[in-house]
């Protein structure tokens, strides 16, 4: 389903912009363009002095000049002006603009006209129709679309003529009279300049108002990726505590703490929301905590059920998660205008990539973001679950701060941490199944590692597990797609049942499945299955020295075909899964590999075992204890020091920017493997500075195999 729609103008206008200009505005507008002579008119027909015809009239091929870009089928001018954003290789080549008049930006980079952040509609001119020019406004000839770019969905108008002045006056007004947050500038959000105490260089910062306290980003630690528009995005500040928008000074004894900004659907909890939520309903467990024989504490040791019933009743298990200290539900996206329709997605294959060469990082006005999409699956394993209609809900800006300043498990450099990480992360997901919630949404960004311990953040999309209410959304929005369960990202499951008779007389008999007994829903073991991929993902690509660059582009380059198959092979072959693991760097503690292999079991057992019987909530209580005890044997035979990580090095920060810059240019974006399905704070330890390394030899394969393919 396209996240593009196109509908009428005069709709455009009343919803996307702030609609205050009547007809007598436009009439006076008019009247002030006449006067000055740059329109004309004749018997009520009005028509623009310099544009008497339509621009590919008046601009043949024969008249263009030496210095203009020929094309074979027209004429077409260079752009003229240029913006580049702080972030390298960022720019964005316009024809004219509505620019802010009060701005806090520095000066504007070199070769640019202006500070990106402070183009408010930028519009580009060309004679041809060329989908992939996409800008605020777009002139293809004497054909005006107005563009509208959101979290929920991005709109684009029809129905415009250049040459009707009247409709042109009443588009631009409207926008020029609009106010800047109807226009995507957030006011809880202020951009500003300060001198670096190091460096003594101007650098972009932003203050957050949260609530009734206001925040200060220092440093960026996790950036979103600029390929998508639509949907969820996420950037991480390390910030501190100031006295407001114009006293930028920190407050006294203020403590560095991070603040966390995502754009969530409307109306959806927030995540201190949630975490409320689960806090209660782990205090009622430590206040009645269940006997030994209930289904939840099936098949689980006496030492760990020991450990739960304390965790539960002294409020320790608070300790697994983030504190979060203050949070804010802050801007609301447009909602979907009247009279807007989907657009087929093959026009605008190339829009998702615009948002990045426009505005990446150009302060509140953010408008890209990742999303997890469904990317082809092989077709070995078609997707089984009917999609239902897509929703445009309006999303709204939602700002967390968080106490405790940690790491990201992808940024850790011993293979100790990580694991003791995983391991408190799998005890706050066990405490999660004893009150039947699940996470969906595992990752090596939101399994955090402070002072020397695990904690689970990022409580935004979890739910209570109850088979009798929900569905699977149509809005792709949890899970990264390397860490998720195989089953949420094939649609299909592993167990497949073969009970059926033989009898030819009996085949018939057999009940056609229904769309719901396909369906997958995100169950326990799934979210446990993503600290086995977590951990081989890390194993395979962060750990130098390995042959193991095919097994780790099998397994976690989602764009290729094989991947599914690869990744089915390795959960449910063992044959397989020890073949690959055998790829490994051999001087590594042979328990590594034990340990994942039978992990492996485990969970392959369990989806046998468990069948079609996914309600079944004593299948799910072993599966905890018995990948605890292969972690912990891995932490007690691979102490600190005695496997060593490639860690990324501190983001390097550009001369005037407060995040990290991105080098790349955006072909080479587009041809890596993997770094950019991560999204960068996920795919850090891919584009880092290093020795060489296998996720190098990835990235450098799929590059030279695609620049032989261009020829």
């Amino acid at each position: 389903m396209s996240d593009i729609l196109e509908g009428p103008t005069a709709s455009w206008l009343q919803c996307y912009t702030s609609n205050c200009m009547g007809e007598s505005e436009v009439d006076q507008i008019i009247s002030a363009l006449k006067n000055d002579g740059l329109v004309l008119g004749h018997n009520g027909t009005l028509r623009w002095r310099d544009l008497p015809d339509k621009p590919s009239v008046l601009h043949q091929p024969e008249k263009v000049n030496q210095q203009s870009i020929g094309q074979e089928d027209g004429y077409e001018e260079e752009p003229l002006y240029v913006t580049a954003s702080e972030l390298l290789g960022s720019a964005d080549h316009f024809d004219g603009s509505l620019r802010l008049i009060n701005f806090a930006s520095p000066p504007a980079p070199k070769r640019s006209e202006a500070a990106m952040a402070d183009i408010v509609v930028d519009m580009k001119f060309k004679c041809n129709d060329k989908p992939e020019d996409i800008s605020d406004v777009t002139i293809e000839d004497n054909h005006v679309s107005l563009w509208y770019f959101s979290r929920s969905h991005s709109a684009k108008s029809r129905g415009l003529d250049l040459l009707d002045v009247r409709a042109v006056v009443r588009a631009l007004s409207a926008l020029i009279f609009s106010t800047v947050e109807d226009l995507g500038y957030d006011s809880d959000i202020r951009r500003i300049v300060e001198k670096d105490q190091e460096t003594q260089k101007d650098q972009i910062r932003y203050v957050y108002h949260v609530g009734d306290r206001f925040f200060k980003t220092l440093r960026c630690r996790d950036e979103y990726d600029h390929l998508h528009i639509v949907g969820r995005a996420t950037r991480v500040w390390e910030v501190v505590e100031v006295a407001g928008f114009d006293d930028t000074s920190a407050l006294p004894n203020a403590q560095l703490m991070v603040l966390r900004d995502v754009w969530l659907e409307h109306g959806s909890s927030t995540e201190r929301e949630i975490q409320h939520m689960i806090f209660e309903r782990c205090d009622e467990l430590g206040r009645d905590f269940p006997a030994p024989n209930d289904d939840r504490l099936h098949d689980v040791d006496d030492a760990l059920r020991e450990v739960l019933r304390q965790r539960l009743k002294d409020g320790s298990y608070r300790e697994l998660f983030l504190t979060i200290e203050h949070d804010h539900r802050g801007a609301l996206s447009k909602p979907l205008a009247t009279g807007f329709t989907p657009v087929p997605d093959g026009f605008f294959d190339l829009l998702y990539i615009y948002r990045e060469v426009k505005r990446a990082g150009s302060g509140p006005r953010q408008v890209s973001t990742p999303r997890t999409s469904d990317p082809p699956v092989s077709p070995i394993f078609p997707v089984q679950q009917a999609s239902a209609a897509r929703e445009y809900k309006p999303r709204q800006h939602n700002f967390i701060v968080y106490r405790e300043v940690c790491s990201a498990l992808h940024e850790l450099e011993d293979l100790h941490d990580v694991v003791q990480a995983l391991l408190d992360a799998l005890l706050a997901l066990q405490i999660l199944f004893m009150i039947s919630w699940i996470h969906r949404d595992l990752s090596t960004g939101n399994i955090l590692f402070y002072r020397g311990r695990g904690k689970l953040g990022d409580l935004e999309y979890a739910k209570e597990f109850n088979l009798s209410v929900g569905r699977r959304s149509s809005d792709p929005k949890t899970g990264t797609y390397i860490f998720m369960a195989f089953e949420l990202h094939a649609g299909v499951r592993v167990y497949q049942d073969a009970s059926y008779s033989e009898d030819i007389d009996a085949i018939d008999q057999l009940e056609a499945p229904t769309p719901a007994s396909l369906a997958i829903r995100h169950n326990f073991q799934h979210d446990v299955e993503s600290i086995f991929w977590i951990l081989t993902w890390l194993v395979f690509t962060h750990i130098p020295g390995q042959n193991c660059v095919n097994a780790a582009a099998a397994m976690f380059h989602s764009g290729s075909p094989e991947f599914v198959t690869s990744r089915l092979n390795f959960l449910t072959n063992h044959v397989v899964c020890h073949s690959w693991l055998a790829t490994l760097r051999p001087d590594l503690p042979p328990i590594l590999r034990k340990g994942l292999l039978a992990m492996r079991v485990i969970l392959h057992k369990r989806y046998i075992n468990r069948g079609n019987s996914i309600g079944d909530i004593s299948s799910y209580s072993p599966i905890y204890g018995r990948i605890r005890e292969r972690l912990e044997a891995i932490t007690a035979s691979v102490p600190q020091g005695a496997v060593c990580l490639v860690r990324p090095p501190p983001p390097q920060v550009g001369v005037r920017s407060g995040y990290a810059p991105y080098t790349e240019t955006l072909s080479n974006k587009m041809d890596a493997p993997e770094d950019h399905m991560l999204a960068p704070h996920k795919a850090a330890s891919l584009k880092r500075a290093r020795g060489s390394s296998d996720a190098d030899t990835v990235s450098e394969q799929s590059r030279a195999g695609k620049r032989s393919a261009r020829g």
